[in-house]
């Protein structure tokens, strides 16, 4: 089977790797579309923490069942799946909470193992016993469509961190793709005032036709009256920064009326001289609400919502490249060109 490895960073190469072996308690999924992440280039070009080479880098996975071992009970072949990308330990603390994105054994497909940019990828007992199959009920869901499910479920995460109502305003800041489904999730959750912050014109455009409220590009110099004449003078409740510069987290700090919350989303980038001025948390008595990454729980939620359509994907997909052009996709993407590049293997 066809497989593109990492050997080391900068250095993706395709390879024709054995075909695995479906054990008495294992399943074989074909890959069908696997969304290229931002963490994904990182790892392609510079690493990360817990990425061992070679690896086959993926996360975003979408397939169908093509084979079960004759002790897994619960999925049949044939069957359209999402995986999820976490395999946690099932017994701590976090994990008996639901939280099983904070387990300290937690091991994720596309760092720890080999992720979805190969033809199959065999989920193993250890996988299918943290529910890391997400059973797709809709026919109507492609698996391009699909592959979003995780980093909506990365969305899901954040907002019910962050527990705003319909009466909430909301600023994030990025227009790219998930600032995009942090939007889109705010709206099926019914909050009516959601404000983007994009320096890039297209994307402010773009942003406005899918569904923003109002578009700043962040450099107005009445920024913060204008902010409060759209909000009726309420201010701002919550800012999520969806892109990793120091900046964007300064000036959520900036815009955040007192006693607001910054749903910290997006990491900053290490090595830039801006930080953000985290006085301001004190003296306007600002909450800070962290997330990283997604649970199980998380992803079931997210599912929930692409297959009851009130979350929409499909004006996110910009480009579609084959596993041989990953390299491509990857350009792509580290170049700002569209929202997602999927891979879609076909055969």
């Amino acid at each position: 089977m066809k497989a593109v490895v990492l050997e080391k960073p900068g250095e993706l190469v395709l390879r024709e790797l054995e075909m695995p072996v479906c054990g008495a308690s294992e399943l074989l999924v074909r890959v069908r579309a696997c969304n290229i992440c931002r963490t994904d280039l990182k790892c392609a070009t510079v690493g990360q923490r817990d990425l061992v080479y070679p690896r086959v880098l993926g996360h975003e996975i979408a397939g169908e069942i093509i084979a079960k071992g004759s002790q897994v009970a619960r999925h049949r072949v044939g069957q359209r799946v999402h995986i999820h990308p976490g395999i946690s330990c099932g017994k701590c603390q976090y994990c008996k909470k639901g939280q099983d994105n904070l387990c300290d054994q937690i091991k994720i497909m596309g760092f720890n193992f080999d992720g979805g940019f190969q033809e199959i990828i065999k989920i193993d007992q250890k996988a299918l016993r943290s529910k890391v199959v997400n059973l797709i009920n809709s026919k109507y869901l492609t698996y391009e469509e699909i592959t979003f499910i995780e980093p909506l479920a990365c969305c899901v995460n954040i907002q019910d961190r962050l527990k705003m109502n319909y009466d909430s305003v909301l600023v994030i800041i990025g227009g790219g793709r998930l600032g995009l489904l942090n939007l889109f999730l705010a709206k099926a959750e019914r909050v009516t005032k959601v404000i983007l912050i994009e320096e890039n014109e297209g994307r402010r455009n773009r942003g406005k036709e899918l569904g923003f409220d109002a578009v700043f590009s962040g450099r107005e110099p009445d920024l913060l009256d204008q902010l409060k004449r759209c909000t009726n003078n309420r201010g701002v409740d919550v800012v999520i920064p969806c892109c990793p510069e120091p900046a964007a987290l300064d000036l959520a700090v900036q815009i955040l009326r007192k006693r607001g919350t910054l749903g910290y989303f997006s990491g900053i980038t290490k090595g830039q001289d801006a930080y953000p001025d985290i006085n301001q948390i004190h003296y306007k008595e600002i909450s800070v609400v962290g997330s990283y990454g997604c649970s199980v729980g998380h992803s079931r939620k997210a599912k929930a919502f692409l297959e009851s359509k009130k979350v929409y994907v499909k004006p996110l997909i910009s480009r579609r490249v084959e596993l041989e052009d990953l390299a491509t996709g990857m350009d792509y993407l580290r170049n700002g060109d569209g929202y997602s590049t999927i891979v879609v293997m076909n055969k």
